[in-house]
């Protein structure tokens, strides 16, 4: 399931006007001009179609608009109405939420150093490059 996140122009409604009242700035829906519809349960409902952009993504990024929804009529006459929002698309839902849960990416890290033999001893405890204190006995150095 793709989430779309959208935004809608309520004084785009078909009978919406701004109006300011005690003070407050309202939005009025004549519901008589526009096509939400009062339901026995005391809602008002407004149906609204959310369509993908022929092209894709525009330079806002976004990949959809917003129209009210038409009537079958409306569809098969191609009355276009008017777009009062637009949005976007966030990918699927299952694969956002899968990419949540995994763990998180293994940072690399160094291989180990690799270790060299140490120099071979011969008979006389001197190593391959001669005796081990050989050349020290000058050695000035402080440490």
């Amino acid at each position: 399931m793709n989430k779309i996140a959208v935004s809608i122009d309520l004084l785009g409604l078909q009978g919406a006007q701004k109006v300011t009242t005690g003070g407050r700035e309202c939005v009025l829906i004549d519901l008589t001009k526009c096509r939400a519809k009062p339901h026995q349960n005391g809602k008002v409902y407004l149906n609204l179609d959310v369509i993908e952009n022929k092209d894709g993504a525009n330079q806002w990024g976004k990949t959809h608009f917003v129209c009210e929804a038409s009537t079958k009529e409306e569809r098969a006459s191609r009355v276009n109405l008017p777009i009062i929002g637009n949005g976007t698309q966030w990918g699927d839902l299952a694969e956002v939420k899968k990419q949540a849960a995994a763990p998180p990416p293994r940072r690399h890290t160094p291989a180990p150093p690799v270790r060299r033999p140490p120099p071979q001893d011969d008979d006389f405890g001197d190593t391959a490059s001669g005796p081990i204190s050989e050349g020290m006995e000058d050695d000035d150095i402080p440490f």
